[in-house]
């Protein structure tokens, strides 16, 4: 099988540090299967967070959740989490997407984009490949501050609610420099054509969102 990234989405309680719960997702690193844990707050939302575990496979990190460590690990994270959590697979290449190891900004990327674009229907094949060109276009551009590292790959959920519309999602993450870098690229007329050209030439997209994170290896 294919390894995963585990992508989860979490509100963290408002000012409560972070670091505690990180402790408990070093549980994570001692299960079958599991190959690093990274977690960051959101650059543009402190409350949020988000964690990405590489596993060798959705099986592993299925299996993992059938134990009773399993159990005692929800319970121990259930007390810093405002509401709940998302957990999504992503099928990711390259795998391990080093673009995620951003040594709490001293790696070779000390920020990460986030991308997911939301796809209902369409030529999955045809929008993989428009993503391709699309970070093709993007690393190779000349941006100032783009690291060159990136990753892609769809989600293994195709029931991912987006606005009312059940979608599978195709995820970019791309490697800058600063949240400013990327700004500053995103303000030029070479990236506005190059996510126009990215979007015409897709099937079914509903829409997208973009977050900033800088992880730490927990």
């Amino acid at each position: 099988m294919a390894p995963v990234t585990v992508f989860i989405l979490a509100t963290g309680k408002a000012g409560e540090s972070l670091e505690p719960l990180y402790k408990t997702f070093q549980t994570l690193k001692a299960q079958p299967g599991n190959q690093i844990v990274r977690a960051s707050r959101l650059h543009e939302d402190a409350d949020q967070f988000r964690v990405f575990v590489d596993w060798d496979s959705v099986a592993s990190h299925q299996a993992f959740r059938t134990t009773d460590v399993y159990k005692s690990f929800m319970g121990e994270i259930a007390p810093h989490i405002a509401g709940s959590a998302t957990a999504l697979h992503a099928e990711l290449t390259p795998h391990p997407p080093t673009v995620l190891n951003n040594a709490e900004g001293k790696g070779k990327t000390p920020i990460a984009e986030v991308l997911f674009t939301y796809f209902a229907g369409g030529d999955a094949d045809k929008n993989f490949a428009a993503g391709q060109k699309l970070l093709a276009g993007l690393t190779g551009a000349g941006f100032a501050g783009i690291t060159g590292e990136a990753a892609l790959g769809w989600t293994v959920e195709t029931d991912i609610d987006y606005k009312g519309d059940k979608t599978r999602a195709l995820v970019a993450i791309i490697g800058w420099q600063s949240v400013d870098a990327h700004q500053k690229a995103r303000a030029t007329e070479s990236y506005g054509k190059i996510i126009a050209e990215f979007q015409a030439s897709t099937e079914g997209l509903k829409g997208f969102d973009i977050s900033h994170v800088t992880t730490k290896t927990i």
